[in-house]
């Protein structure tokens, strides 16, 4: 879950600190307040690409810095062979005004698709158009075969075919 997020010179933004509540929390607000450099910001610790545009006018450097729950990615800082002291886990990503970044997570410098993949691992940011692939008619099938689950039928079918097409190979030798 993500805690704190602190943005320094991004967008229009000069510093803000946001705290977050446990469950649900929702951005709101009339047009222009900020809400989208918010999510860009959250993104952009999470591994969404930013480019030197999102620095603020004047300064040589955007950073944000958010701080979450790390209860759900403790295996994929094992795996990464990050240290975790305590149950917070710290994300850092600078934009220089050139265009380069730097990310750390718990100090430790990782690369923009490993935040890709811890990312996955701790936020859901939905939108307003999140919902309207569900009204597309060609995705429905696909739609309906993950609810179905049809890998089970579609693996033994594929071992199945795997072993009549090596029947035929022995018979034909």
């Amino acid at each position: 879950m993500l805690r704190e997020l602190h943005i320094e010179n991004i967008a229009v933004i000069e510093k803000a600190d946001i705290e977050f509540n446990d469950g649900l929390n929702i951005l709101t607000g009339e047009t222009g307040a900020g809400k989208s450099i918010i999510i860009d910001s959250i993104g952009a610790v999470l591994g969404s690409r930013i480019g030197k545009e999102a620095v603020r006018n004047g300064a040589e450097k955007g950073s944000v810095h958010a701080v979450f729950d790390a209860g759900c990615a403790k295996s994929w800082l094992d795996e990464n062979e990050i240290e975790s002291d305590d149950d917070d886990l710290i994300i850092q990503r600078q934009i220089m005004a050139d265009g380069k970044t730097r990310c750390r997570v718990n100090g430790t410098p990782v690369t923009v698709s490993q935040l890709k993949t811890l990312g996955t691992l701790l936020v859901d940011v939905h939108g307003q158009n999140d919902g309207r692939l569900l009204l597309d008619e060609k995705k429905h099938l696909e739609y309906l075969d993950q609810f179905v689950q049809p890998q089970l039928e579609l693996d033994a079918f594929t071992t199945a075919h795997k072993e009549y097409k090596k029947l035929l190979a022995e018979k034909e030798s």
